[in-house]
């Protein structure tokens, strides 16, 4: 197992170019170009009534390599931003664009879960975006079969259905030769008290599995301060949206979840979390 703190090379960055004047440094292009798509161009985050205001407060968790930071930077006034990102790997290309594109950013490298410390985090280096602190091979290769599966139907509609042969051995190559990298962990109470954050107008939390570890870190007298939350949530067993659903509707929260096209299968779902104004906060669970 690797420690955090024994310096990992990175090679020259490469640039992804979106045709429109965006430049970002990103880690492997086939992923980037699929994150870029579910943002830039399907807004993915921005449904279901979740809106963001001019120098509102953003916090970004699972930032990978900033392409949500950048969004916001890109297509709002003056927001400001902490983003989140425990993989060494990830981190150092986070900055390098947050360095271009994120001038109201400040990059964190640490995971956030429900108590301070640390853990083991999964770095795959051939599909970074399904890295995370529970990893899970059954269940990852089953979102990243059903993901394949998707792209496969909408590049070639005409041609038959991937084999599961061929899915099976495509996931596998994808999610081979994982690493174990040692990472700190905040919760996101500490976090608000040491940054001094009186509100979080939008909490963006792509964590792979790490949703409810992450929401269990919020001190009863932070939840008030969080207006907006819109979140993954990886539930291969059934047995996570349920109890996700019932933290944020009885802290006010009106919820939707939606599954993406893309994921159908695969236990993964979207949620979108607003709070309606003036409504009182129950957290009597």
């Amino acid at each position: 197992m690797n420690n955090k703190n024994e310096g990992i090379a990175l090679p020259i960055l490469p640039i992804f170019r979106d045709g429109r004047g965006l430049e970002v440094f990103h880690y492997a292009a086939s992923e980037t170009k699929f994150v870029y798509k579910e943002i830039f161009e399907d807004r993915v985050y921005f449904r279901h009534g979740i809106t963001l205001s001019a120098r509102d407060c953003v916090w970004d968790i699972g930032a990978n390599i900033g392409l949500f930071t950048v969004f916001v930077q890109e297509n709002f006034e003056e927001i400001r931003v902490h983003a989140f990102e425990p993989s060494p790997q990830l981190y150092q290309i986070l900055t390098a664009n947050t360095a271009r594109y994120g001038q109201r950013v400040v990059a964190h490298c640490c995971g956030i879960a429900g108590q301070e410390g640390e853990a083991a985090f999964t770095f795959y280096p051939h599909y970074s975006i399904m890295s995370g602190f529970h990893a899970h091979d059954q269940h990852d290769g089953r979102s990243l079969r059903a993901g394949i599966a998707h792209q496969w139907s909408q590049l070639y509609p005409d041609e038959p259905n991937l084999e599961d042969r061929f899915l099976d051995d495509m996931a596998d190559s994808a999610l081979g030769q994982k690493q174990e990298i040692v990472c700190r962990l905040r919760t996101i109470s500490h976090l608000m008290e040491e940054t001094r954050t009186q509100e979080i107008a939008l909490l963006k939390i792509d964590a792979e599995g790490s949703e409810l570890d992450i929401l269990s870190g919020i001190s009863d007298e932070h939840w008030s301060a969080i207006r907006q939350i819109v979140m993954e949530i990886h539930d291969g067993e059934g047995n996570v949206a349920a109890p996700i659903l019932r933290m944020l509707e009885a802290r006010g929260f009106q919820t939707t979840v939606e599954e993406e096209a893309g994921l159908s299968g695969s236990g993964v779902v979207n949620c979108y979390a607003v709070r309606p104004p003036d409504l009182p906060i129950q957290v009597d669970l």
